[in-house]
């Protein structure tokens, strides 16, 4: 018996060692490496042009998964609800005008052909925006919440919806425009087999006080010692994100939630009330997508690709998030400054950002957008053949 004993200890020893040579083997097999995620963000423009097409959407949308296969596109950021809308069957947002006259579910039929080649899609929603080129609300739908809420008689519910010159939004700090948005992000998770949700950039509208003068003041009044109006907002938004994340996880611990940012860590801060670097520090989100949207040779040196780069992965590393990058293939061609110049001379300025990503141990990268990533002229033709090259 105890020569048997032994020879248990014994073995045991062996296997511990034999799993701790593994571990520390640096040769990884191909098939325990994690998968680099390669995505592109589809637009609601772009959806508008796949449903308003001769052939219908089944077959344009089966046009752009055969057209991901052929990049290696693993990902696909649909955008489902752009301005309080739905490009699916919501009970709480009206139907959006970018997928007028067609008869489908377009985000369920995106889903089965996606799927069908082994292709992931992230509901991509913006969370506060209502319009951006008006502010009259009698111009929204009448089933649109935000009218609803100004127009249902309520005095109450009128600080639910905050506008500014040109534009109407949902209002961070009001619990029923965080209850608005949960409900949405459940109704998609519970109802459509998506692997994520995602954020873009758009918070807080702007750092105008008289925006949210209101909720403000009356939050101000139930506190003893109130934040200041720049911590309170980033409050506001910190909640809603955890709320969402916990919603996911609840649903599904292996769906994730995510946030693509302006590049600039100062402006998320101080003028889009974007806590990026709380986000980052665990809890809100799986993963943080800065926008970096420059070349190598932008005029301001603290954004160029390379130097945005070294602070967002100073930021990121050794955290418990995932680090993908926005890339800016809708630049190539363009005629805006300070962009013209590099975005014309160079055909491969996306190829050797994919390049120091990987150097830098990215997760993956996500091009913006599919139709400037696809385009038949000739200078993003070039830009694709390199950056095939490289993937």
């Amino acid at each position: 018996m105890k020569r048997l004993v032994i020879f248990i200890i014994s073995l045991c020893l062996v296997l511990l060692c034999g799993c701790a040579k593994k571990e520390n083997n640096t040769t990884i097999p191909q098939e325990n490496k994690e998968k680099e995620l390669i995505g592109v963000w589809l637009t609601f423009s772009e959806i508008k042009a796949l449903c308003s097409g001769s052939e219908g959407f089944d077959a344009a949308f089966n046009e752009v998964i055969k057209n991901c296969k052929t990049l290696g596109i693993n990902t696909v950021f649909l955008q489902v609800r752009p301005f309080c809308d739905a490009i699916y069957k919501s009970q709480y947002f009206p139907q959006s005008d970018y997928i007028a006259g067609e008869d489908e579910d377009v985000l369920k039929k995106a889903i089965e052909i996606a799927k069908a080649s082994d292709i992931s899609i992230h509901a991509w929603i913006n969370p506060y925006r209502v319009a951006t080129s008006f502010n009259d609300i009698n111009m929204l739908p009448d089933d649109s919440p935000a009218k609803i809420w100004r127009t249902d008689g309520n005095t109450e519910n009128d600080d639910n919806v905050c506008t500014t010159d040109n534009g109407i939004y949902l209002n961070p700090a009001k619990d029923d425009v965080k209850k608005l948005i949960l409900n949405g992000v459940r109704e998609i998770i519970e109802n459509y087999s998506v692997d994520g949700i995602h954020m873009d950039d758009y918070f807080y509208p702007t750092i105008d006080t008289e925006f949210d003068s209101k909720s403000y003041e009356t939050y101000k009044a139930t506190v003893e010692t109130p934040l200041d109006i720049g911590d309170w907002r980033r409050k506001n938004v910190n909640g809603l994100l955890n709320s969402v994340y916990c919603a996911v996880k609840a649903k599904d611990s292996r769906l994730v939630f995510g946030v693509s940012p302006a590049a600039d860590i100062e402006r998320c801060y101080n003028t889009l009330y974007a806590d990026v670097e709380g986000w980052i520090g665990g809890g809100y989100i799986d993963y943080i997508m800065p926008q970096l949207y420059f070349g190598f040779e932008y005029p301001k040196e603290e954004f160029r690709f390379h130097n945005l780069l070294d602070k967002w992965r100073s930021m990121t590393e050794n955290k418990p998030v995932k680090f993908y990058c926005g890339l800016a293939n809708y630049k190539v061609g363009t005629e805006n400054e300070p962009d013209k110049a590099e975005w014309n001379n160079y055909d491969d300025i996306i190829a050797r950002q994919i390049v120091m990503l990987r150097e830098n141990k990215a997760n993956g990268f996500v091009f913006f957008s599919y139709s400037s990533l696809f385009s038949d002229e000739q200078l993003n033709k070039n830009q694709f053949i390199k950056t095939m090259e490289i993937i």
